[in-house]
């Protein structure tokens, strides 16, 4: 396969997974602040939304305040700058234009289909309204096109390269989003931790993951931290779990290697040794520098992705 092919494909899925969870978690977060045990102020909830996109300095950089529309605005229909939501769709439909021989016609017009949606998606006066549908309708058409992916597709080369995108871009997101909560409940009163306001932070992010049932489900508790975290990243088989993620990317991995296993200078072996650890990692180990685990994990899936693109898809 030409690695131009390739790097369509890998990064096709990337965006798609990415917007997904940027609508998701805009959406539980912005509305978190209106049903909250406590009032959230809308600035916290806001710089949340931006930390968790990677977005905060640039937005900074344009604008001298935190304007509610602004910022919704800027992450979700905003042409102006690549890191929207409407500019993910826009690149996912590019790249599979440039693989459309690979892509079954079900999958092209689902992704076809999803960017026009957006293209025709106009904010109205209402900021709530707008921001649930427009969240909806993002998540709504993610979920038709990783169908399409699933069912329409052989199981081939191009279905793994597709899939590791997804895998890797969910892990990151993952990481992402329990890195924004933290830092979120690093903000709430000493006083009222180990109750209803750090509980209700637990469930939001469990929510932000599409968690929410199946960790209560699987503790027959509410949510609290360690539960929490450990269900994100060390559940095999749950998957938005970063472990269960993990693993996907090292089977698709296999898939395409191009390498000898052994060989340790491979991102082939850096990943395994990585899914490795994860698998056989504790929540007593990282309970104590949660955030710093957090931090650490995020910096090596980007190295990830980065050798990624430097060894299998860089064009």
């Amino acid at each position: 396969m030409l690695s131009r092919i390739a790097n369509s494909l890998f990064w096709m899925g990337r965006y798609i997974e990415r917007a997904e969870h940027m609508a998701r978690y805009t959406r539980v977060q912005y509305f978190s602040a209106l049903d909250a045990p406590i009032s959230q102020k809308k600035e916290l909830v806001l710089e949340s939304i931006l930390s968790m996109s990677g977005l905060e300095e640039i937005y900074k950089k344009e604008h001298d305040k935190l304007i509610e529309e602004d910022v919704l605005t800027f992450l979700t229909t905003d042409f102006n700058h690549p890191f929207s939501i409407i500019s993910n769709i826009s690149f996912a439909r590019e790249s599979a234009r440039g693989a459309r021989d690979t892509l079954s016609s079900e999958l092209w017009e689902s992704i076809n289909k999803y960017y026009h949606a957006l293209n025709d998606f106009s904010m109205k006066a209402d900021i709530d309204e707008d921001i649930y549908d427009f969240s909806m309708l993002v998540m709504d058409n993610s979920a038709i096109v990783k169908g399409y992916i699933d069912n329409t597709l052989f199981r081939n080369l191009e279905w793994s390269i597709i899939s590791l995108g997804i895998h890797l871009e969910r892990a990151m997101q993952i990481i992402r989003i329990i890195i924004s909560k933290l830092e979120d409940i690093e903000r709430v009163d000493k006083s009222l931790l180990n109750t209803a306001v750090e509980n209700y932070q637990w469930s939001t992010l469990l929510k932000s993951c599409e968690s929410f049932d199946m960790c209560r489900r699987h503790y027959k508790t509410s949510p609290n931290r360690k539960n929490c975290i450990e269900f994100l990243v060390l559940n095999p088989f749950f998957p938005k779990s970063l472990l269960f993620n993990l693993k996907e990317v090292q089977k698709h991995m296999r898939i395409l290697s191009l390498h000898n296993l052994a060989d340790k200078n491979t991102i082939e072996f850096y990943i395994g040794k990585q899914t490795a650890y994860f698998q056989y990692l504790q929540y007593e180990e990282i309970e104590q520098n949660t955030m710093g685990f957090m931090n650490e994990t995020s910096a090596k899936l980007y190295k990830v992705g980065e050798r990624l693109d430097a060894e299998f898809f860089g064009v």
